[in-house]
């Protein structure tokens, strides 16, 4: 006899588990438990105290805006009443070179709705490439987002037909070329503008974004993409950081009947005849699902784990052992300080003291691709590449009065390339290479100004199984053949697997690695699909 029985149990309550539990409690009206190995649900959507007392620090996702859960938005009005209240950015998003402490901005659109502002500032490093600038975006509302929102909303197509990005690159009317589609993100924006200093910054910002270098082949239309539309001025973030989510989707699943087990480990799925039928604890209870279970684990602990080899074709197990997952590995410290960076570069351009999400990079665009190049060689660079993301300047929640917090990113080896002790000796080492790298470019920013700092690292950051062992931030890597519908790989892209009744996603899943819940939604529609579930955007008359 099980120890319970449920219609779909979900293994893992991290933002993915969370997402999904909403949508089938909701609306397909299922009796749903997840199961969480971690005291606390939330996986991503992680804020909490950090680096001294009244200073908050996110963990792991941090600037979550309205991009990330239209659906949500959409289909939950009380995701934001309940506790989701986003804000807006100061002013933008922005770079200083390390070269001359010259910089650049791209202006939120609240303040500069001509863009005038943006147009300027890009013109100061060419003319030409702000008028290119400009031609893109006056594309964004009538082909770009549209196209963006039916790809991030729908579940993947299979790999030989065409999907909505496919379909816009395509398009003359789009200004992308068919070629940018197999070529790197560097060859991309060579291609469009003659600025190398601007393909830097662009390059820096779509690292941060997406996880990958310039250099890597097969994603520079995406990545062109996304620096139009996510990289532009948008919305930041969530008041209290991105817990805040955790907090709301926990109310919503529990309003609708739904329920949470944390510090319960899911061992194993259980297989009867090729079709999942529950799962079995690691205390040893055993849980029956009357319709589906759901991992949102990551390929490899799918398939080797609560799968198990033997149920798996030879081919797809041998993919899922060649997934990428070594690139998008990074350290954040959240610092805290008793008053804001004062720029040098603000002594020619006050509004960069105002910039929440700010790149510390050089004007030579090669200069991150020698970086990347480091990392694979097991190296960490010594010449850094900062961005700097500062939600103290809005959000004051974050921080007491009158001080600042805010966080610092740079890219780094994987988890399994050190030992610990070399881990513990590089902590010390960047937090020393950080002070003195902002030392060079602020008039204020010395030991003297920090309260306290706390250090996340890829050994951190593989607490959570998904991440685990390189503490990749995004599970596995977005690189050209593991983004969209080759993601993770193409026989589990449409979130069904090789055991009936048993569906998988998460962040490894489609589009890309983030903290959104386009994962969750897809797996939902291929769900209402296979079991009859309703189907709220047909409801709704949406476009997706």
């Amino acid at each position: 006899m099980p120890d319970a029985i449920y219609d779909a149990i979900i293994v893992g309550g991290g933002n993915k588990g969370l997402a999904l539990a909403m949508y089938l409690t909701r609306y397909g009206g299922m009796s749903v438990a997840v199961f969480e190995k971690r005291f606390e649900a939330g996986g991503g959507w992680c804020t909490d105290e950090g680096p001294a007392p009244g200073f908050l620090a996110d963990y792991h996702a941090t600037a979550v805006g309205i991009l990330h859960h239209p659906t949500l938005d959409r289909d939950f009005p009380e995701w934001v009443e309940w506790g989701g209240s986003r804000y807006n950015e100061v002013m933008g998003t922005g770079a200083i070179f390390k070269e001359d402490d010259s910089c650049i901005i791209l202006y939120n659109r609240k303040i500069d709705r001509s863009q005038e502002k943006t147009m300027r500032s890009i013109s100061s490093l060419s003319p030409r490439d702000a008028e290119t600038w400009a031609g893109f975006q006056k594309k964004l509302g009538k082909l770009y987002m549209p196209a963006e929102l039916e790809w991030c909303c729908t579940p993947p197509p299979p790999v030989d037909q065409p999907d909505a990005l496919d379909r816009l690159f395509a398009n003359p009317e789009s200004g992308f070329d068919p070629s940018w589609s197999v070529k790197s993100p560097l060859d991309v924006f060579r291609d469009c503008f003659e600025s190398e200093a601007f393909c830097s910054f662009l390059g820096r910002l779509n690292q941060s974004n997406l996880g990958i270098s310039p250099d890597c082949v097969g994603t520079g239309a995406l990545s062109l993409l996304l620096c139009l539309s996510w990289l532009a001025p948008r919305t930041a973030g969530l008041e209290g950081g991105t817990h805040s989510y955790a907090h709301v989707a926990v109310k919503i699943i529990l309003a609708n009947g739904g329920k949470i087990y944390t510090e319960h480990e899911v061992d194993r799925v259980t297989i009867e005849n090729g079709k999942a039928t529950g799962v079995k604890l690691t205390d040893g209870s055993e849980i029956k699902a009357r319709q589906a279970v759901i991992s949102t684990l990551d390929p490899y602990n799918l398939c080797f784990r609560l799968i198990g080899r033997e149920h798996l074709p030879w081919r797809l197990a041998r993919r899922v052992e060649g997934i990428e997952r070594r690139m998008t590995c990074l350290t954040w410290y959240t610092w805290a300080l008793h008053e804001q960076p004062d720029y040098v570069a603000a002594q020619k351009e006050p509004d960069i003291n105002k910039i929440f999400c700010l790149s510390l990079t050089t004007k030579d665009p090669e200069g991150i691709v020698r970086e990347r190049a480091l990392r694979m060689l097991g190296k960490n660079p010594d010449e850094l590449e900062l961005t700097i993301i500062n939600h103290s300047l809005t959000d004051r929640t974050r921080k007491p009065e009158g001080k600042a917090c805010l966080l610092t990113e740079q890219f780094v080896v994987p988890a399994d390339a050190l030992t610990e002790q070399q881990w513990l000796e590089y902590k010390k080492k960047h937090a020393q290479q950080v002070i003195d790298m902002m030392q060079k470019h602020t008039r204020n920013m010395s030991w003297d100004n920090v309260i306290g700092y706390i250090p996340m690292s890829p050994p951190d950051i593989c607490h959570n199984l998904n991440m685990a062992p390189t503490g990749n931030w995004a599970v596995i890597d977005n690189t050209g053949s593991q983004i969209g519908k080759y993601r993770p790989i193409p026989e589990l892209a449409r979130h069904r697997t090789p055991i009936k009744n048993l569906y998988a996603t998460g962040s490894a899943w489609h589009p890309w690695g983030f903290a959104g819940s386009y994962q969750s939604y897809n797996c939902y529609k291929i769900m209402a699909e296979d079991l009859g579930l309703r189907k709220p955007w047909t409801e709704k008359n949406a476009p997706y």
